[in-house]
């Protein structure tokens, strides 16, 4: 994957599937190709364990197109046979944007999407498995409003993978999630009833980041993009950056990440030449995201993470 600098200067469980199967079709479960850990001859690959739960909140009164305004999405999965970057690209579990791409550069989005990291071979596929455990019930309360996350079987199509996976997806935030006029809700609570000890029940209170308060404009005069918000954490922030003609996308989204320091300025024609649509008559849709990543035990699931992200988004008209 390559990502561009696009001279940013500062004043002074459906998709999991789909990940899967495009691995599966790609030549992955192949003998020989990439992405399967190696072995000794005779031995019975060991078992690893990798497990995310996700919570995506964007704030009431944002602009929100097709995308949810509450996700929830959880799995718990063992695996053989297979490395970790394999395991995470059928598990549709991707390394996120600040870790792939240095403050300042920007990149279409569908190339993150493509697994680039090296994985290893081997000539064995007869003890490959990914198997997602039933963790139990699991809810999320946030603010005031509690939600129960449904689990689904995965549907048998692609070998060697089994098990559930928990997904919520809301229109809207329920009732009593996020207080009018505050700025964040004033607590986010994950808890997991668990299913023995491999995986016992456990409760999570990971820190919510609060909203980047997302504004901007584009001077034509100059073909620059500028966006100011609140200045905030230390992780680098992810902007998404699509164009707009009546309402529907048009060219490349691109992602970038920023240092989180409250200002913005790039470029019109190095975004032009990544792919986005920024000409006259366009609008375009802006999306900023502050994540925190929580790292914990449960069971024999070492290392485990909850990833919180809250996503403000704002529309420059043409």
């Amino acid at each position: 994957m390559t990502d561009r600098s696009v001279a940013c200067r500062r004043p002074a469980a459906l998709g999991l599937v789909l990940a899967a199967a495009i691995a599966a079709c790609s030549g992955v479960d192949d003998p020989g190709e990439l992405g399967v850990a190696p072995q000794e001859s005779g031995e019975p690959a060991a078992t690893s364990r990798l497990a995310q739960i996700r919570v995506v909140v964007q704030p009431p009164g944002e602009f929100a197109g097709d995308e949810p305004a509450l996700e929830v999405s959880a799995v718990f999965a063992q695996y053989r046979g297979y490395d970790e970057a394999a395991a995470r690209t059928r598990l549709d579990l991707p390394r996120p944007p600040a870790e792939r791409m240095r403050p300042g550069h920007c990149a279409p989005s569908d190339q993150l999407l493509a697994a680039d990291e090296p994985v290893s071979k081997d000539s064995s596929s007869s003890a490959r498995e990914l198997i997602l455990l039933d963790a139990g019930n699991l809810g999320v309360t946030i603010g005031e409003a509690a939600i129960d996350v449904p689990l689904a079987l995965l549907p048998d199509l692609v070998p060697n993978i089994s098990g559930v996976t928990y997904t919520y997806l809301g229109d809207s935030l329920p009732a009593g999630a996020w207080p009018p006029g505050e700025p964040a809700p004033s607590e986010l609570v994950v808890r997991v009833d668990g299913e023995g000890d491999e995986l016992p029940g456990f409760t999570l209170r990971p820190r919510l980041p609060e909203p980047a308060a997302l504004t901007g404009s584009i001077d034509r005069g100059r073909d620059e993009l500028r966006l100011e918000w609140r200045p905030g954490a230390r992780e680098p922030l992810v902007l998404r950056l699509a164009s707009l003609i009546g309402g529907e996308p048009v060219g490349e989204e691109l992602t970038c990440v920023t240092h989180d320091d409250g200002s913005f300025v790039a470029d019109l024609d190095e975004l032009h030449a990544l792919g986005l649509d920024a000409g006259p008559g366009t609008a375009l849709r802006i999306a900023a995201t502050r994540s925190g990543r929580t790292v914990f035990d449960a069971g024999e699931f070492v290392g485990a993470e909850a990833v919180v992200e809250v996503r403000t988004v704002t529309v420059l008209p043409p």
